[in-house]
């Protein structure tokens, strides 16, 4: 008799992006050897060219076969955003539900439902109609993820939300006594960055020493051409991307998280601020508003509004009380919420619902 195997399909765990992370964590948690899963990534952020990332993306799907041939496929947890990572994973989810096994879309990224209606023909709506029905269980990370996946598939009971987990971040000592704001993301008008430097410039006024820390992969050129233009060029540092030690100190440095996201899933970033209370102003996008409940854990303000988001970030910075109220209820939303050891049970009781049908 075949032994059993679970798999794992993701972007590389070691790069960069939200995937990435969320995976990452599960395997730091312990997930993969409680779960017995073995990991095969389609994609990573090093991929140097198009014919690297193509041969990456075939050697996973050798994988896949190897496995279904040579064990009794159980879960196959498949990691999905939009584009070409909806393009990778439907293949090897049709190849995974031949071979017998359970599979389950773990869909991420806040662009998807704005890819289908935007961005997608007729043909390939119904394509991803057609992937999305044929899943045994679909997950998403947020209330309106929810409601929109529920518009495109048959059966409803077999979509939930299971949020995204952080661990629990210990902060260093702080080393700076200095006023700034902090973004972590990809440098991109989706993620709000040019509307944080708008506001940025504002704010200035009034506070001549605020810093903007932002940091993120992404080109940094057109928004130190903004930020130039704008006449804070002096007072805005590029870090690039940042992880490990390096995150935690300017974690422990910074004196309000902003994110102002125009599309989101359940952003990581957001977590680690509550987690290390950090008191937090971002936009309503995506599953926000799930973490954060307007004036209650932070602040939250309409994507665009960079009048909203400067007034926002200005009564945070003005008020420490107000910092500290934020910043102690989200920590405890984070820890009743989502945290790893709220987050891990409820994947491996769907692991056990599906394994016992």
């Amino acid at each position: 008799m075949l032994s059993k195997k679970n798999l794992m399909i993701s972007t590389d765990p070691k790069g960069q992006g939200g995937i990435a992370t969320v995976v990452s964590s599960y395997n730091k948690d312990g997930l993969f050897n409680t779960s017995h899963f073995t990991l095969i990534k389609t994609h990573s952020s090093d991929s140097k060219n198009k014919l690297s990332a193509a041969i990456l993306f075939f050697s996973s799907l050798l994988k896949v076969i190897f496995y279904g041939l040579l064990f009794n496929l159980g879960i196959v947890h498949v990691h999905m955003a939009s584009r070409g990572s909806y393009l990778r994973k439907s293949i090897i989810l049709r190849v995974a539900k031949k071979l017998g096994a359970k599979t389950i879309i773990h869909l991420h990224g806040g662009e998807f439902e704005s890819f289908y209606h935007k961005e997608c023909s007729d043909k390939k709506k119904t394509h991803i109609k057609k992937t999305f029905n044929m899943a045994d269980k679909i997950i998403v990370l947020s209330s309106s993820a929810l409601t929109w996946v529920n518009s495109i598939v048959d059966d409803k009971t077999k979509t939930c939300i299971v949020y995204n987990a952080v661990p629990a971040i210990s902060l260093p000592p702080k080393k700076s006594v200095q006023a700034n704001i902090l973004f972590l993301g990809r440098l991109s008008k989706n993620k709000g960055v040019d509307d944080l430097i708008h506001a940025f410039a504002q704010l200035s006024v009034t506070y001549p020493h605020l810093k903007l820390l932002l940091a993120g992969d992404g080109d940094p050129t057109k928004y130190k051409t903004l930020a130039a233009k704008l006449g804070v060029i002096n007072h805005v540092n590029f870090l690039g991307w940042v992880s490990g030690t390096q995150k935690k100190q300017y974690l422990a440095d910074a004196t309000v998280y902003c994110l102002p996201s125009y599309y989101e899933g359940f952003p990581m970033g957001v977590l680690e601020a509550m987690s290390a209370g950090i008191p937090v102003v971002a936009s309503t996008a995506g599953g926000i508003p799930d973490a954060i409940t307007n004036k209650q854990e932070g602040l939250l303000v309409k994507a665009g509004d960079v009048g909203a988001l400067t007034e926002a970030l200005r009564s945070l910075l003005s008020d420490e009380k107000l910092r500290a109220q934020y910043s102690d209820a989200a920590k405890i939303k984070y820890q009743e919420n989502f945290s790893p050891d709220v987050i891990i049970p409820q994947l491996k009781n769907i692991y056990k619902e599906l394994l016992d049908k």
